[in-house]
């Protein structure tokens, strides 16, 4: 999926993840990247996911308020 110049967007997900979508890079804390599929993506919030950073609907199962 090509990258857009559409700007990133944040939304914060109610009792969910942080949905982000638009053309960026995401990194972890020693700045290397990590790949992720397309252009938006959903990042955990709640802290109980299998596959961090990425949400995996873990938050419905530990019935996350945030």
């Amino acid at each position: 999926m090509a990258k857009t110049d559409k700007a990133t967007e944040f939304h914060v997900m109610e009792n969910g993840p942080l949905m982000v979508k638009g053309n960026f890079k995401l990194s972890d804390s020693e700045g290397k990247e990590i790949k992720h599929p397309g252009a938006d993506l959903f990042l955990c919030r709640c802290g109980a996911t299998n596959n961090s950073p990425f949400c995996d609907g873990s938050h419905k199962k530990v019935s996350f308020q945030g």
